[in-house]
């Protein structure tokens, strides 16, 4: 593979929750002219309209219209997704996120499965976030407690209108998240603006002599692009990942793949995104591993190491994370005198490489 596999982020979540404002805010703040500077691509999965820049785009069956900002935008239903996402992911498009805004009444399982069972190596599942409409949450469990099965399965949970409730109500609302998925995390927010740069990497500006040329920022860089990239709101310059933490975690000594695949696979709770380079010792395996994990769904990529130091570096991204746990568990998958008998323990690595 030329370049890193494309995440695909599902955002999800029920009727009026504030799914599509959401939307236009990661296309205005994460796209070329935002913050991080990332040329997203998106699906609306049913028939509707996004209002980009004040642009109305009506969505049109098995259609994509470009942009001004380079942003795609399609409708879909569920037997075109792999047509659109093709269309997305074409060389020329240059695509390095793509967004799809799930219908409110849509099951966020069966989407997952589509996206994180499908055998394109290009792209790889970026998570399912589910926005909850807080001063509605409680009405709407008791109408429909169907929703309580989609919150269980969210990797990252956005309390919107949180300030249309008292503290209180939100401890409550936070409360109910907590009890239905006690792993994910969750974030309470005023007209659902988060970071992008939680969900997709920052892309750095080309070089005049690199324009055109993919744009991808280095892993070590990611902390500090996270710090400059707020986006100060009006109450009290409130940062838009607040709340949010990285924790990065770096060894010289080669790892142990079975344990590490258990981290990824299995990650502390508050974790949303894991993503990193892995240097293991072993025969026929000592390329550099690059590996991406949300909410248990891991991909690996091995590449050479291009004369760069073999070491493991991961970043561990989340809300409510014990960065203390995330440290232990890590230093835990630090290879030892036990993993040279492990003659099968790569394969809880090698399982997650992309199928060609």
């Amino acid at each position: 593979m030329s370049r890193a596999a494309v995440p695909v982020i599902l955002v999800a979540g029920f009727l009026g929750s504030g799914k599509t404002t959401l939307l236009n805010h990661l296309l205005r703040a994460g796209g070329e002219g935002g913050s991080v500077g990332a040329r997203i691509g998106v699906l609306v999965n049913d028939f509707g309209s996004v209002n980009i820049d004040a642009m109305l785009v009506a969505g049109q069956a098995d259609g994509a219209v470009s942009l001004s900002n380079g942003c795609m935008c399609c409708s879909v239903d569920r037997d075109g997704l792999d047509t659109a996402l093709d269309t997305l992911l074409r060389p020329s498009a240059r695509i390095d996120a793509v967004v799809i805004e799930a219908s409110g009444i849509a099951e966020p399982k069966s989407l997952i499965r589509m996206v994180a069972g499908s055998d394109d190596a290009r792209l790889r599942y970026g998570g399912l976030i589910y926005v909850v409409d807080a001063p509605m949450f409680a009405w709407t469990r008791r109408e429909h407690p169907e929703i309580d099965a989609h919150v269980a399965v969210a990797d990252l949970l956005v309390l919107n209108k949180s300030d249309l409730v008292s503290d209180d109500e939100l401890a409550s609302v936070r409360a109910d998240v907590v009890a239905l998925n006690p792993t994910a995390p969750h974030i309470a927010v005023t007209d659902a603006r988060i970071d992008p740069a939680i969900l997709f990497d920052p892309v750095s500006p080309p070089e005049p002599a690199e324009l055109g040329a993919p744009r991808q920022l280095t892993l070590d860089a990611l902390l500090s692009e996270n710090e400059e990239s707020c986006d100060h709101a009006d109450d009290g310059h409130r940062h838009l990942h607040d709340g949010f933490g990285s924790v990065e975690f770096t060894s010289p000594e080669p790892m142990d793949p079975r344990r590490l695949a258990g981290f990824l696979e299995r990650p502390p709770t508050g974790c949303y995104r894991i993503k990193g380079v892995a240097h293991f010792d072993l025969p026929g395996h000592r390329q550099r591993h690059v590996v991406h994990g949300v909410g248990g769904f891991v991909e690996v990529r091995r590449e050479p190491w291009s004369g760069s130091a073999r070491e493991t570096t991961i970043v561990v991204i989340g809300a409510g994370i014990d960065r203390v746990e995330v440290h232990h568990a890590l230093r835990a998958a630090v290879a030892d005198a036990a993993t040279a008998a492990d003659v099968h323990g790569i394969l809880h690595i090698t399982r997650h490489l992309p199928v060609r």
